[in-house]
């Protein structure tokens, strides 16, 4: 565009010549501004790229939550877990600490009161990056080593995509408490739910809304484990990705077959899973 303008304006510079009510001095000034106005906003285009990596400066990032939860989806009794499941907190430590990049480690986001619920010699939780969300301007840690405090959920996952974090946090993970993951769980950022189901019946007295099944799908579902005489399974739902964008044939085929060929037309659209949760789709399916 300015290069066009530019042989435009010899054009007209020779024009002036020849006529007494336009003077080379005026079209000059009007060059020049409409020069500067081109180049400001030829400097201010988006940059068209073929790399879907970059993170745009105020993108937010996706997470993952993950909770242990009842039938009527409590989670809590008094500020605390009413059940000790060891194959769930090893699970739990699985989940959150494996990367695919051995250079990179996972982020954990959860409210003050679920950092306060930690026991003191096991916060921050290692191996992860730790981000706390506080209003309160009272709130410290004294140890600020693999610690974020932000004050919303929004302003926790527009930092995580930012430098340093964008590039050196693999996976976001959102473990709790109750009022984190009442804004969380079905929220449009959330790409998979790893949820253990608790199907004994426990007093709770915290409760976050069911999954909705119409924008989650079943990933992967355990068999029935017992500990502590507490009856529980492992499940992992993940978000319904192109559905917008099959192609006729492969829409034709899920009409005529039904939801049996998710894994056809679907499956690789959640390698953003942890990996052994991604290879235990194969055993659902």
């Amino acid at each position: 565009m300015l290069s066009s303008f530019k042989r435009s304006f010899s054009n007209l510079a020779s024009v002036c010549a020849l006529s007494p009510l336009l003077s080379v001095w005026d079209v000059t000034v009007k060059y020049k501004s409409y020069e500067k106005f081109f180049v400001t906003a030829r400097n201010h285009m988006p940059v068209l790229s073929n790399d879907t990596t970059s993170v745009h400066p105020h993108a937010r990032r996706t997470y993952q939550v993950v909770v242990a939860a009842t039938r009527d989806m409590g989670i809590g009794k008094d500020g605390k877990l009413p059940w000790r499941l060891p194959s769930d907190l090893k699970f739990f430590k699985e989940l959150t600490m494996t990367t695919s990049d051995p250079g990179k480690k996972n982020a954990v986001v959860m409210g003050r009161k679920t950092w306060e619920s930690i026991p003191l010699m096991y916060r921050p939780l290692p191996g992860r990056l730790n981000a706390v969300l506080t209003r309160s301007g009272s709130f410290s840690i004294t140890s600020a080593e693999n610690v974020l405090i932000c004050g919303s959920i929004q302003s926790a996952l527009e930092l995580l995509s930012e430098a340093p974090y964008g590039s050196s946090i693999e996976k976001v993970f959102v473990i709790g408490g109750g009022q984190i993951l009442r804004e969380t769980l079905n929220a449009p950022e959330c790409d998979a739910i790893h949820v253990t189901e608790i199907e004994t019946n426990i007093e709770c007295d915290t409760f976050i809304p069911a999954i909705d099944l119409s924008l989650f799908r079943p990933w992967y579902l355990s068999q029935p484990l017992v500990e502590n005489n507490i009856r529980f399974s492992f499940a992992t739902y993940v978000r319904a990705r192109n559905l917008s964008t099959r192609t006729p044939a492969a829409s034709s085929e899920l009409e005529r077959n039904g939801s049996s060929n998710f894994n056809k037309f679907e499956a690789k659209s959640f390698t953003f899973l942890p990996k052994f949760i991604f290879e235990r789709h194969d055993e659902f399916a």
